[in-house]
């Protein structure tokens, strides 16, 4: 509501997106707080109410895919330009020892002032201000809010370290902790462009790829969520095994023939035989996983989505 309050003094044009989760006796109270904002200011109002019967697992992953399909369907019909979220330093803060905790492996510390989710731009402006700021700025400004109760509990891990960690900082210690965070990722994105550089090309030797500076720092950028684990694990494979492949969000890696390709995912990747031993030594080529409808070569281990094969005959 601090946020919503802002852009509108700011003279921005702006449109509220609502989602209901009716997780709470008080979802319904936010929602007219919220829509009775919009009637008092002529602000176009978008409701949703989530459907917990077409998402599985964790539900605040479910809340999360689901509220970003609603953002981009609003900006869609409504030619909106990118969504404002109201993520703050304490969110900031709670993320990173989050992923402190969990032992994740990043592309970022944190949160980013803005990003694209789901093909849609995302800007955090508030990272800035403390929690206290925008409650301080809600009642010095006569703005009425919500208190999510769910957050009181432990819970959720997020709320274990908001009331055990960030609650017993002082705004001295959140800055300092926000400067660190700062810092940490300037080194990640130094380190990632060091990647890129070398990595500037579609195929290398062992000794080659080894020798990739800041190959880790590239990893977490194109795979999704990976923890530090797996990322070391997926070296080890490409190095060590025969075969092995990785597909990433927008990449692949593949380890054939004593050399590791990396190829876009939206590029077709070749194999040529020399001879005919060569070919009938793939056992299984077209063997179809039904659980996924996804088709595997094996013992190439490559999803043969992703590769096309290209039989060269220049023998008898």
């Amino acid at each position: 509501m601090a946020l919503f309050d802002m852009a509108r003094r700011c003279g921005a044009y702006i449109e509220a997106a609502h989602m209901n989760y009716h997780k709470r006796d008080t979802a319904l109270r936010d929602e007219k707080i919220v829509r009775a904002y919009c009637e008092r200011y002529d602000i176009p109002f978008h409701k949703k109410d989530f459907d917990e019967t077409k998402f599985t697992g964790n539900f605040q992953a479910a809340a999360r895919d689901a509220r970003y399909d609603f953002f981009k369907e609003v900006c869609e019909e409504r030619k909106l330009d990118e969504v404002l979220v109201a993520h703050q330093k304490d969110d900031l803060i709670e993320t990173y020892l989050m992923q402190k905790e969990r032992k994740l492996g990043v592309s970022y510390y944190g949160l980013r002032q803005s990003n694209t989710i789901k093909g849609v731009k995302v800007f955090r402006p508030l990272l800035d201000y403390t929690k206290q700021d925008l409650l301080t700025y809600c009642k010095d400004h006569q703005i009425s809010y919500g208190i999510d109760e769910s957050n009181e509990s432990d819970d959720y891990t997020r709320n274990k370290i908001r009331h055990h960690k960030i609650d017993k900082m002082s705004d001295q210690d959140k800055n300092a902790l926000a400067a660190i965070i700062d810092e940490k990722n300037r080194k990640k994105e130094e380190h990632y462009r060091k990647a890129c550089l070398a990595l500037n090309k579609e195929k290398y030797t062992i000794s080659q790829f080894k020798r990739i500076p800041y190959l880790k720092e590239y990893l977490f950028v194109h795979f999704d969520h990976p923890s530090a684990s797996f990322i070391k694990e997926m070296k080890r494979q490409l190095l060590e095994s025969k075969h092995a492949c990785f597909e990433g969000k927008d990449i692949c890696l593949s380890r054939e023939y004593g050399q590791i390709f990396l190829f876009p995912k939206s590029k077709a990747f070749f194999y040529s035989f020399q001879n005919i031993e060569s070919i009938l030594s793939i056992e299984e080529v077209s063997k179809v996983d039904k659980s996924t409808s996804n088709i595997f070569s094996k013992p190439l281990n490559i999803p043969l989505k992703l590769v096309n094969f290209e039989f060269q005959t220049n023998f008898t």
